[in-house]
């Protein structure tokens, strides 16, 4: 009797190049839009849903982040990586400045801001210095922190940026919710054909979400049973949680661990916001079947073979202990696996390629393309994905 043979599993690793490929407005410069037509010129289904999600804007104008984006926008990317590597810039200068408070001392007492200006100028992180020492003149005599020590009044300055971080995140969520809102209730929007379509019965698909929308359970219906959202999702009603689970951060310092940075990095943060490790047991052996090899008396033991598909996801190391985890759980599983990289161009694979390199080493990289565990395919090419699965 023949053993029968399962299909393959999926696992999706979704990033927000899914998002945008599904025609939704979640990039980066979307935000930053939404964020000026909120305190400009908001039009009436924005302030209907305001109104019955009962939101005040209030809260949210005067950002210290949006703030620096508002002034920096000409050195600043498009991408949301580039809005975490700003943050990241922030609270370096925060810390630049926590080391050397004469520097900054010396001006908010004299007043004498063009001195330090000029000795910026010539350091790394110059912009983001700069805006710290201004931001620091200013709160330093509005919130009366002349009568701290400089020390703590330092301390005010870092909890106040680890505030408005938690600020930045809210309006995020009502973003995306309102975002939600105009895709899946008033338009009712439809999948975009994609490479995607080449997988049969997506809804069965394990999902690992980066993103912090659902929208592969609204165009796919996959369930929230086979999904985890690693970085957390939209819920304004707290329907899933008692807290917002939103985790946008910096790049986790593998080394001499900073009490002061812990709050901005994303490993913190999702220990505070238990988004937890579900992602795991979709990497788990499912349906082990032994087989007789050939003209011996030898059997394996192997289970149903996994289709691991990056989509939308830039790779980018800020990720990389995820994708770290995702690779050794496929190597010590018993079955055949293959990551399969969609990619949008030659520039976009050419930069997964690097980040790849970076995450798991050059000749691992070279090893695992060799073996074809690791392929690449174009976003849009459904036949060419189709030969690449996994049967």
């Amino acid at each position: 009797m023949e053993d029968t043979i399962m299909a393959a599993d999926t696992i999706l690793i979704l990033g927000n190049g899914f998002d945008i490929a599904m025609g939704r407005k979640t990039k980066y410069t979307d935000f930053i839009e939404f964020e000026k037509q909120l305190f400009s010129n908001p039009n009436k289904e924005l302030l209907e849903f305001l109104k019955v999600k009962n939101i005040k804007i209030e809260k949210y104008k005067d950002n210290l982040y949006l703030k620096f984006i508002n002034e920096n926008k000409a050195t600043l990317g498009d991408n949301w990586s580039n809005l975490e590597i700003m943050i990241s810039q922030l609270a370096d200068a925060i810390m630049y400045f926590k080391e050397n408070n004469d520097l900054i001392f010396k001006v908010t007492i004299t007043g004498q801001t063009g001195l330090l200006e000029e000795k910026l100028s010539k350091e790394k992180n110059y912009r983001s210095k700069l805006y710290i020492s201004d931001l620091f003149f200013s709160l330093f005599h509005k919130k009366g922190w002349s009568s701290l020590e400089r020390e703590v009044a330092l301390d005010e300055l870092n909890n106040e940026f680890i505030r408005q971080l938690d600020v930045l995140i809210e309006l995020l969520e009502i973003y995306l919710s309102y975002l939600d809102y105009l895709d899946f209730e008033v338009q009712v929007i439809e999948a975009n054909p994609t490479a995607l379509d080449a997988i049969s019965d997506l809804s069965n698909s394990y999902v690992l979400n980066f993103n912090y929308t659902n929208t592969p359970g609204h165009l796919f219906g996959t369930s929230d049973k086979n999904s985890h959202f690693i970085h957390g999702r939209i819920d304004l009603e707290k329907t899933f949680n008692r807290i917002n689970t939103m985790v946008f951060g910096i790049e986790d310092k593998e080394n001499n661990i900073n009490s002061d940075l812990i709050p901005y990095q994303k490993y913190y943060q999702r220990v505070v916001k238990e988004t937890g490790s579900k992602f795991e047991d979709f990497f788990s052996t499912t349906n082990l079947t032994e087989y007789q090899i050939p003209e011996s008396d030898y059997c394996i033991t192997q289970g149903t073979s996994k289709n691991i598909v990056v989509f939308g996801h830039s790779v980018d190391p800020l990720d990389k202990e995820i994708f770290q985890k995702c690779f050794e759980l496929a190597k010590n599983g018993k079955y055949d696996y293959r990551f399969i990289f969609t990619y949008y161009d030659e520039d976009s694979k050419r930069s997964i390629i690097k980040n790849l390199a970076i995450i798991l080493g050059k000749e691992k990289l070279i090893e695992l393309t060799g073996k074809r565990n690791v392929v690449f395919v174009n976003s849009d090419d459904k036949d060419r994905m189709n030969k690449e699965l996994l049967p």
